[in-house]
């Protein structure tokens, strides 16, 4: 659905484990179109086609998954990347990452063509949609979050949830960078805070009040 301006969010309404999506349309070359975290394949438990999901819901909008030209990944786990070779070598699609995580997808046996760090993105022939890459560790070491200041929309991955954080015992994960990474994001003016994962909650928390309740709700029963 489209959320605000170019931007269009993908909530994942199946049974089985997998992310949300975002898209931005139109932002690069030739009108080809940024994907962030395309998600499974086939979902591992359920076998649920979870990559065509994503390209019926994104035709239905008009945004023409054939023209994905770049897909940015919050992290290497393969709930948010497993399907971005999909786009790779459907579409030409270059691949980016944090350059703390850029081995970890590398061993899946794939290519990253753009090793992110924390900084501006400027999209756009004119530079017009410009995202700030912010390094947010803890759910996994070279996670990022990627903020669109311009709309105040703050796309988190797995650093946070509606009342709930990322998980931080897998391998490379951290409660205390986590923490540290969450304060960090809530310095920022949101009026849109898109999740990872829409657990208990579609994942897409609106409004500056309501996005500073999930902030306090954190503090007081997740994080203290």
């Amino acid at each position: 659905m489209k959320l605000v301006g170019n931007l269009h969010a993908y909530v994942w309404e199946g049974n089985d484990n997998n992310c949300n999506s975002y898209a931005f349309a139109d932002v690069l070359e030739d009108g080809r179109h940024l994907l962030i975290d395309p998600g499974h394949i086939r979902t591992p438990f359920l076998g649920e086609r979870a990559l065509d999901t994503l390209k019926k819901s994104m035709a239905a909008d008009g945004v023409n998954p054939d023209l994905v030209g770049m897909v940015i990944l919050t992290h290497f786990h393969p709930d948010h990347c497993e399907a971005a070779d999909f786009f790779k070598k459907k579409c030409d699609a270059k691949v980016a990452i944090h350059e703390e995580e850029a081995d970890f997808y590398r061993g899946y046996g794939r290519e990253v063509d753009l090793v992110l760090r924390e900084s501006e993105l400027k999209l756009g022939k004119e530079g017009e949609t410009d995202l700030e890459i912010l390094h947010s560790p803890g759910h996994s070491p070279g996670h990022i979050a990627i903020y669109w200041r311009a709309e105040k929309v703050l796309i988190a991955g797995d650093v946070i949830f509606y009342r709930s954080t990322g998980r931080v015992d897998l391998p490379g994960g951290s409660g205390a960078m986590l923490k540290r990474s969450i304060e960090k994001l809530a310095k920022l003016d949101i009026e849109y805070l898109l999740c990872g994962h829409p657990y208990g909650h579609p994942g897409i928390i609106a409004g500056a009040k309501a996005v500073r309740e999930n902030f306090d709700f954190l503090r007081r029963y997740v994080l203290s």
